[in-house]
């Protein structure tokens, strides 16, 4: 009965979201499943669904929903997990079923989920197209102290729900970059072919003053003078 009265009220709630901002709204939804092992670290992970992330890209906004609590043998798993302080595993896909290589992975202290009562938070994190690319696990409770929890608060887990959306990167300037190389080489090679006049061409405009000079100078010696009389 509590199982069927969550999925009820899961059911108003998309029926209300829905009502309240139509259905191009409700197209921007993407859904991720959430698995979970409760094997031991040195054991091959077998995954189960855990839950469901249902997120309105549109808004950027996601929430969490569970079909069914944790069984007796589920609850004595995690309870033993946290005993012998080992890890709890998490992975997120797109799709059901999908090969590991399609899915992102995370863990936690198992210890750190039992104790908090199954309060954690997951965040997401998705590339462009909507695809996940990275998930990470962790719990209210940032330490643990080897406390007992009553199986009647370990049914069903309370998650937050975080979103991280990757965004592309602007693109560099290459067309203004291509044509500074350009300008450079250009530059380079007139450099390298340099002035090819004789110093004669190159330097008249010095050489012509100095010699002029030289001569007045000579000219007007008390030298030049004296060999004239």
């Amino acid at each position: 009965m509590a199982v069927s009265m969550k999925m009820y009220i899961f059911l108003a709630f998309l029926f209300i979201f829905k009502a309240s901002f139509g259905d191009d709204e409700m197209d921007g939804h993407l859904t991720y499943y959430v698995y979970h092992s409760l094997e031991p670290s040195t054991s091959t992970p077998i995954y189960e669904q855990r839950g469901i992330i249902t997120y309105f890209s549109n808004r950027h906004e996601a929430i969490y929903t569970e079909e069914y609590p944790l069984s007796d043998t589920k609850i004595e798993k995690l309870r033993n997990l946290a005993t012998t302080d080992d890890i709890y595993r998490v992975k997120v896909s797109l799709k059901p079923n999908e090969p590991d290589e399609s899915n992102v992975f995370s863990f936690t202290k198992a210890c750190a989920i039992y104790e908090s009562g199954l309060f954690d938070s997951l965040t997401l994190t998705l590339d462009q197209s909507g695809l996940p690319v990275g998930i990470a696990i962790s719990s209210l409770s940032p330490y643990c102290t080897a406390a007992t929890v009553p199986d009647n608060k370990l049914l069903n887990f309370n998650t937050s729900i975080n979103i991280v959306s990757l965004v592309n990167a602007p693109l560099p300037d290459t067309q203004t970059y291509i044509q500074r190389i350009e300008q450079e080489k250009a530059e380079k090679a007139r450099g390298e072919q340099g002035d090819n006049r004789s110093f004669l061409a190159k330097y008249w405009m010095y050489i012509i003053p100095f010699i002029v000079f030289v001569l007045v100078s000579g000219a007007s010696s008390p030298e030049g003078q004296g060999g004239g009389r």
